[in-house]
């Protein structure tokens, strides 16, 4: 009889360790411990087969999201500035305000990019002139773009 018992491990815990590793443990702790309390479960073939399976998967999907990242990013870049038009007031302010939503449509028209409003970082734009945006790509990357307000007179 076996001194020792091969289990995968279920939950996330502290003593056990992480979700989805093989750990080696004796057989008292794996059948009144962790199997009863559904920390672990016997590890076969198949279900150690199975969990490198996922592992691969979530590996595979982690480098292509880096690759359409970097492709967004230099897409973005190539981008030098962004030119829009709005009816200018007294003292060089604009009637209302350049929002996410305006910066949004001019990147999807002229670029074919789909950026989502909330990567767009911008304050309350309200003055003629060339102001910097930035563009969120994801947590690590962010771009700064001049954005060039434009006065149309009427």
């Amino acid at each position: 009889m076996k001194k020792k018992v091969d289990v995968i491990i279920i939950k996330n815990n502290l003593t056990t360790g992480k979700k989805g590793s093989v750990i080696n443990v004796a057989r008292g702790y794996a059948f009144n411990y962790l199997i009863p309390n559904e920390i672990a479960e016997i590890a076969t073939n198949k279900k150690i087969k199975h969990i490198q399976m996922f592992e691969n998967i979530a590996i595979e999907q982690k480098e292509t999201s880096n690759t359409k990242i970097q492709l967004l990013k230099n897409n973005i870049e190539r981008v030098g500035s962004i030119s829009i038009y709005k009816k200018k007031g007294e003292n060089n302010l604009i009637f209302g305000s350049i929002t996410e939503k305006d910066i949004t449509k001019w990147i999807n028209k002229y670029t074919n990019l789909l950026i989502n409003k909330i990567q767009i970082k911008t304050l309350d734009i309200k003055l003629v002139g060339i102001t910097h945006i930035k563009i969120q790509v994801n947590l690590k990357i962010n771009i700064s773009i001049p954005l060039k307000i434009i006065p149309i007179n009427i």
